[in-house]
């Protein structure tokens, strides 16, 4: 494997190398001295190495801190030299022998890659995962000019997308994202690139390392199912064009930040449109989902994960006053497609009280939740899961039937559809109850105003996956 004529890096010499042999789920690696069961899901590739022999190889995997460690950071990269005789089925699957073009440098001397560490993103463990992980990965790979970048607030990943990304896809240069983040740092590079007044002709590559609480974008595409698939896919995954939609807002609307104690202005405000409007990749959604996203982003919340998410929907559900849970008033219009006419048409649902309404591109916002079931990752279109006031134990048992598979779209009181779009007019007078979620972003709308949901035609942006290939 060649990095533009520099030869991946091996390490000192170790005269232990170890034989292995594949007994079910495992690799077995034995010496004379040693011996190691390593989990084939742990296995990130095989590399050509010739410290041991010409023909030996190098293993890099996931090693655990400890047997119960689970995550990514409960891990760090470990590799050890291999004998060549290696079973078939390993090595078919996991040699490594040519860097993907994106890891690989065009017209400059070296690859254009960028690290993105989301430090405040999840419970925090950005800076853990490029220290023990992804940066050993990337030296293994002989990659030791990538550009690391750590946010230091709310804004960085969109100053950099200003001074530096939207610039380089402007003046045609290749670029790789490693981005290191949740759903926040996807959708702070989208809405940069959408609300830029520029025209974009090389789409930067993203390749997403899930290190947020939900992850939804990255449990869609299969991010999430072991801790090692970020890892592979950057060396497997190929770039998909990034679909999007956008929210376009009423003048009053702002940003809720600060754990709800602070407003801030909505961009996006161009000459092809006269109000704010955010964009996204993910999920609109008003009611219950974005009242348990907006109450859960304090650092009490954070520090439980993504058991955030439940606690405050216990709450919402079942207030400690001990009243009933709310019942969201407003008008929401569908914009649906006609396939015999070949055109859209609008109608309007014919009930003003809701209770959990949510547009998505994704079939999962969870690794286990899975909100939308015949979504496929990256295909463009939209579904809405709308289900109006029911009993809180009704809710919860809806929502608990989203974690078997999908199964609540199959219930009679969730209407479950794809659309074009849509638009909701809020009817509340409180403010708590004009908040909507944006990719987990928290927008509150101001009394009497709306929102409305549209896809975007134009796609600025790829992201690295495997699925669909």
């Amino acid at each position: 494997m060649m990095t533009k004529g520099r030869e991946l890096m091996a390490e000192s010499p170790d005269p232990s190398c170890f034989n292995a042999d594949l007994i079910g789920e495992f690799l077995l690696c034995y010496n004379q001295w040693k011996e190691m069961m390593i989990a084939i899901e742990d296995i990130v590739c095989i590399l050509p190495d010739t410290v041991c022999r010409k023909d030996g190889y190098k293993l890099l995997f996931l090693q655990r801190k400890s047997e119960h460690a689970n995550t990514e950071d409960c891990a760090y990269l470990g590799s050890i030299q291999l004998m060549p005789l290696l079973p078939s089925k390993v090595l078919s699957q996991y040699l490594c022998t040519e860097l993907p073009c994106h890891l690989q440098a065009h017209e400059s001397e070296v690859a254009n890659i960028h690290i993105v560490v989301s430090t405040a993103s999840g419970t925090g463990t950005a800076k853990t995962v490029h220290k023990n992980i992804l940066q050993p990965f990337l030296w293994h790979l002989g990659l030791f000019d990538c550009k690391v970048h750590e946010t230091r607030s709310c804004h960085t990943i969109t100053e950099l997308c200003q001074s530096l990304f939207i610039p380089c896809a402007e003046a045609d240069i290749s670029q790789t994202i490693i981005l290191l983040s949740g759903d926040g740092g996807i959708v702070d590079i989208i809405d940069a690139f959408y609300s830029a007044d520029r025209s974009v002709t090389t789409q930067p590559i993203i390749a997403l390392i899930p290190t947020g609480t939900g992850n939804a974008m990255a449990s869609s595409l299969g991010l999430m199912s072991h801790p090692a698939a970020g890892l592979k896919e950057l060396l497997r995954g190929r770039p998909r064009p990034l679909p999007i939609f956008v929210a376009e807002f009423s003048p009053g609307a702002q940003y809720v930040t600060n754990e709800g104690q602070a407003r801030a202005l909505i961009g996006g405000l161009t000459s092809n449109s006269k109000f704010p409007k955010t964009h996204g990749a993910v999920v609109a959604s008003w009611g219950i989902h974005a009242a348990l996203v907006a109450d859960s982003d304090t650092d009490e919340y954070r520090r439980f994960g993504v058991d955030r998410f439940k606690m405050a929907a216990q709450e919402l559900l079942f207030p400690p006053s001990g009243a009933e849970s709310h019942k969201y008033t407003g008008t929401i219009t569908l914009t649906r497609w006609n396939s015999q006419t070949n055109s859209e048409y609008v109608e309007t649902m014919g009930y003003k009280e809701h209770m959990y309404v949510l547009a998505t591109l994704v079939p999962r916002l969870e690794k286990e939740f899975v909100i939308s079931p015949e979504s496929v990752p990256l295909d463009g279109r939209l579904r809405i899961i709308h289900f109006g006031p029911v009993p809180a134990e009704t809710a919860m048992q809806l929502m608990a039937s989203a974690y078997q598979a999908g199964k609540h779209v199959s219930e009679g009181s969730v209407f479950y559809s794809e659309i074009e779009g849509l638009r909701i007019e809020f009817q509340e007078a409180d403010e708590r109850w004009r908040r909507v979620c944006i990719d987990g972003k928290v927008i509150a709308v101001e009394r009497d105003g709306w929102m409305e949901v549209h896809k975007e035609p134009e796609r600025l942006l790829s992201i690295l996956t495997s699925a669909g290939f």
